[in-house]
């Protein structure tokens, strides 16, 4: 996928509700979430997302479930993060946030069908999760360019959302994942690289305290094994590559492990049969993907798709 012509940057709405990065710009740049986000559909097979470094954004589904991956095709708007949700009916949603900061999320209008145009969301961010509660409410997540971190949720499923509430706390990447019993698990990383995280007390209830992982990193994302426990990927300065998970679903967690290769920004899904593929974009921009090679088991070794995302 070569640099291509970008359409009209999404415009960004006047009298924002959340502080906008306006002024962290003014003091250093702005970081980023991740620039590629994967999502698995009602009937198995996993989408991409991605968006290039002149913020074009990009879209490709599995031929089949677990099998290999149609071409790019490429979305209308401008979008610099992205994070992907499939709603409680198997719709994907799509959640993103443009240069400015502003909040946009499309979704498909049947499952596994066509797209509806883009919708804005109040407020200003700069990264963006999203997971599925135990009762099929979305809820997304973000922080914006000043570290502050918010958080709403549809209402009822695939319906309207609730206005943005702030968590306590600072960070500027973020990801989110469901545990096996339905608690949302959220997950971020501070400007200094300090890694951290809180889980929903119980199924779609109150918030625990933020604890924090020893290690450091510049990018997470977080997946599902098949037996329930959690997963999560990340990145350092340095762009290597490293993955820890639970001991067993919802309970405490092993150490960090290092994968080989180099990646600046990571992405994970699970397929349909229980196996987690983690995405990645490395320095120059090549996105990449590995698989477990057996459910809840080893890893294939790294492949590269074809095209270009922001690294």
């Amino acid at each position: 996928m070569a640099a291509v012509a970008v359409g009209a940057l999404l415009a960004a709405v006047p009298g924002l509700a959340l502080p906008g990065p306006a002024a962290a710009n003014s003091r250093a740049a702005v970081s980023y979430g991740s620039s590629i986000a994967a999502a698995r559909g009602v009937d198995g097979r996993l989408e991409l997302f991605g968006t290039n470094s002149g913020d074009a954004i990009y879209h490709r589904s599995q031929n089949s479930i677990g099998g290999t991956w149609g071409p790019w095709a490429q979305f209308d708007g401008a979008l610099r993060a992205v994070a992907s949700e499939t709603n409680a009916d198997g719709r994907v949603e799509l959640f993103g946030v443009n240069a400015g900061g502003g909040i946009y999320h499309r979704w498909q209008t049947s499952p596994g069908g066509g797209w509806s145009g883009w919708e804005q969301f109040d407020g200003a961010l700069t990264s963006i999760a999203a997971a599925r509660n135990a009762d099929g409410r979305l809820e997304i997540f973000g922080a914006n360019g000043a570290g502050a971190v918010y958080h709403r949720w549809q209402t009822y499923p695939g319906g309207g959302w609730s206005a943005w509430a702030q968590l306590d706390g600072g960070l500027t990447q973020v990801a989110a994942e469901t545990n096996a019993d339905g608690r949302v698990e959220l997950f971020g990383v501070n400007s200094g690289g300090y890694i951290y995280h809180r889980w929903q007390t119980s199924p779609g209830g109150a918030w625990s305290a933020w604890e924090q992982f020893d290690g450091q990193l510049t990018s997470i994302a977080a997946a599902r094994n098949a037996d329930g426990r959690l997963e999560i990927f990340g990145t350092n300065s340095g762009d290597a590559i490293y993955h820890r998970s639970q001991n067993s679903f919802g309970g405490s967690w092993g150490p960090w492990a290092q994968f080989d290769g180099a990646l600046s920004q990571v992405a994970a899904e699970t397929n349909a049969d229980g196996r987690i593929e983690l995405f990645g974009v490395n320095s120059g921009g090549y996105p990449y993907h590995r698989s477990q090679t057996s459910v809840s088991g080893g890893w294939s070794g790294w492949a590269l798709f074809d095209g270009q995302l922001r690294g």
